[in-house]
């Protein structure tokens, strides 16, 4: 549909491609919206011409969602990729950024993007973050698909750097699909407010599909039930 981008949803479309940023990766998330518009979240800083054109065949995209205060590499440049897309963000999410540089552009706050949405999809801030953790959820024919955003990672790879895996491993997050501990540890203010809030998402909607913002996509009957027993565990 999208060149370097993996559809895991065709009703409405939802499309994910990882990107790189220094020596991590992260995974944007692309959704059509009602009357052929897209909502890209954690936009990627690099997109080739292919993937810019095909996103104008399908549609227009109108709105770039940070779904947190440090996934913003990528707005200043989609916002030239796509000149009428509209910034958002959590307030505290729009508040790092802004000190970060002056391209991000309007970071309008997410309850001016709900009525974009329709029906399907919703954007949802997460209780007790620092810098404005938001999950989005995407109802399809294929089930529930949940942007997880950095609660969760699935990466299979640690980093090469021997700091960097000392501490994935000390902090219990990574390798594999884990409860990103680290991320709690330093961008988490009330743990038990943040994982209450998670626990509460995924067992009134459980996924069918959840993609993280780092790591690769889970698809599985019992992705819900596991992560909720993951996150119990890490209260």
């Amino acid at each position: 549909m999208v060149p370097g981008w993996t559809t895991v949803a065709t009703a409405p479309a939802v499309l994910v491609r990882e990107y790189g940023f220094g020596a991590g990766r992260a995974n944007a998330l692309a959704v059509a919206l009602p009357d052929r518009r897209w909502l890209i979240v954690s936009p990627p800083p690099r997109m080739a011409p292919d993937e810019i054109s095909a996103f104008e065949r399908h549609g227009e995209v109108i709105a770039l969602l940070s779904n947190n205060g440090s996934h913003h590499l990528g707005l200043g440049p989609c916002r030239g990729f796509f000149p009428k897309a509209v910034t958002y963000a959590a307030a505290a999410s729009a508040e790092r950024i802004r000190k970060k540089g002056k391209d991000f552009g309007q970071l309008e706050p997410i309850a001016k993007l709900a009525p974009l949405l329709g029906s399907d999809v919703e954007v949802l801030e997460v209780a007790g973050c620092k810098i404005g953790d938001v999950l989005v959820r995407v109802r399809t024919n294929e089930g529930v698909v949940l942007y997880a955003s950095d609660f969760i990672a699935n990466i299979q790879k640690l980093p090469k750097n021997l700091l960097f895996r000392t501490f994935f491993k000390l902090t219990d997050s990574g390798p594999g699909l884990k409860v990103f501990r680290a991320f709690l540890m330093f961008f988490v203010k009330d743990k038990k407010a943040a994982i209450d809030f998670l626990v509460r998402e995924l067992e009134s909607n459980p996924p069918a599909i959840v993609v993280p913002a780092h790591g690769d996509i889970i698809a599985r009957p019992d992705v819900g039930r596991t992560l909720t027993d993951m996150l119990q565990a890490a209260r």
